[in-house]
């Protein structure tokens, strides 16, 4: 008894100092989110998708990707470095309603908009007691790439909170729902895209399959807009030297290297994401964290905002039964996304080790459950 009183007061002083830490760093990232919004207002991946709408509306949608337009949008706004639109074509469509207003204030309601979506994310995970809400909720504020995220106004708020809808809708007994939102993850495609053939594999044929026809409408609908010309410029772009060999530090090139041993190794994690899959067959919120965890692993182009979409599987990863040690692991890998930028190596290291501990996790309670059923271990031969 006196041991169980010692474990939940160690439990609510770890949570006390958790959430005076998250705290501080919150505070952090609230300052400097506001000295980047006075100081760098144009300093916006924003402004490639509201150059882009620009392009898209006064120049033709075939010419989309067309880098020497964006030359007198920077020019007409008194700004420079904006880089080539890079995104598939509805990320620009989203930007059309942005066209009346200024570039500086259309990119601050943008960050609005993802400021909400991350906490409508939270709310939406977070379980109905008081206190571990506020303990999500300050999970978001101070973790380092929700500065970066809402910083440079990117796409990624957006498909995390349709990566918790697709969640939320699973559990909730609509996997057709869930496959709408995952398919519009397609927004920013390489945050998701092994989500597909981990739920195909743990038996989500409802949900994956509708992801698929959700993602193939948004591609013929970019076919039939920008055209084959323009089709063709962003293929061009996605098989380019420039992107196949960019190096991305905080993904699998951090590791083996740009080039063939990177190909290599998306094609080794493409195959153990199935196999656990096969194997396991886990609940969708394990499913959708490893295939996240091993999509941001292999993703051939990636930024620091990229990383919010940690924040699901940390968030998953201490629900209710969880091991301590699974809880631990999820710890570090969020204290990590301070090092994005500093110290990427570790962020690919605890990105992996978070997919590993959240599948052995399951296997751990697996094994015990088929020797309660059959009397015997899963792996022994049958009679």
């Amino acid at each position: 008894m006196q041991s169980r009183l010692r474990r939940i007061e160690s439990s609510k002083l770890l949570r006390v100092v958790a959430a005076v830490a998250m705290f501080e760093l919150g505070l952090f990232v609230a300052g400097y989110l506001i000295y980047w919004i006075v100081q760098r207002p144009g300093d916006l991946d924003f402004g490639s998708q509201y150059a882009a709408a620009y392009i898209g509306i006064h120049y033709g949608w075939s010419r989309l990707y067309d880098p020497t337009l964006i030359g007198p949008i920077e020019a007409a706004n008194h700004l420079d470095g904006f880089a080539p639109f890079q995104h598939p074509p509805p990320d620009a469509w989203l930007a059309v309603p942005f066209l009346p207003l200024p570039l500086r204030l259309a990119g601050l309601i943008w960050q609005a908009l993802g400021l909400a979506a991350l906490i409508a994310a939270a709310l939406l995970v977070s379980p109905s007691r008081r206190w571990d809400r506020t303990l999500i909720l300050l999970s978001v504020a101070g973790f380092q790439p929700v500065l970066f995220a809402l910083g440079y106004g990117t796409m990624s708020p957006l498909v995390f909170l349709l990566l918790v809808g697709t969640l939320r809708a699973m559990e909730g007994g609509s996997p057709v729902l869930a496959g709408v939102f995952l398919g519009l993850t397609a927004l920013k495609p390489q945050l998701t895209l092994l989500t597909i053939p981990v739920l195909l594999a743990a038996g989500y044929w409802k949900t994956a399959l509708t992801a698929i026809g959700v993602m193939a409408g948004l591609a013929v609908a970019s076919v039939a807009v920008i055209g084959v010309s323009g089709t063709r410029d962003y293929v061009s772009f996605l098989v380019s030297p420039e992107t196949l060999l960019h190096p991305v530090p905080w993904t699998v090139k951090g590791l083996v290297g740009t080039g063939t041993p990177s190909f290599i190794a998306t094609a080794i994690v493409i195959v153990a994401v199935v196999a656990a899959g096969i194997r396991l067959r886990p609940g969708p919120d394990v499913a959708l964290s490893v295939g996240v965890l091993a999509s941001l692993f292999v993703a051939q182009h990636l930024n620091v905002g990229d990383f919010v979409l940690w924040l699901l599987p940390v968030w998953l990863a201490f629900r209710a039964g969880r091991p301590w040690w699974l809880r631990g692991i999820a710890a570090v890998t969020w204290l990590s996304g301070w090092l994005v930028v500093g110290v990427p190596i570790v962020c690919v290291v605890c990105d992996v080790a978070l997919a590993v501990a959240l599948v052995a996790a399951i296997a751990q309670v697996r094994a015990p459950a088929a020797v309660a059923v059959t009397g015997r271990p899963a792996s022994a031969p049958g009679p």
